[in-house]
């Protein structure tokens, strides 16, 4: 998946595979995850979003399936 830089202290680049509809987060310190079901809009707000930590932890993190990637 094509990962895009993201202006961010915690995450360094995030990616969306629409036809799966996978989100993935690679973090600053290079772990990399993946998040399960999320919606277009949903990516799209993430993205748009001035506040990315915050919008993440309240929005996607503990809203939808997590797989660790490494």
């Amino acid at each position: 998946m094509k990962r895009h830089p993201v202006q961010s202290r915690t995450f360094k680049s995030a990616g969306y595979d629409p036809t799966c509809s996978i989100m993935e987060i690679e973090y600053a310190n290079g772990r990399v995850e993946q998040f399960l079901g999320v919606p277009a809009k949903t990516w799209q707000t993430f993205l748009m979003s001035n506040e990315k930590e915050s919008w993440f932890n309240s929005n996607i993190k503990s809203s939808f399936f997590k797989v660790s990637i490494s």
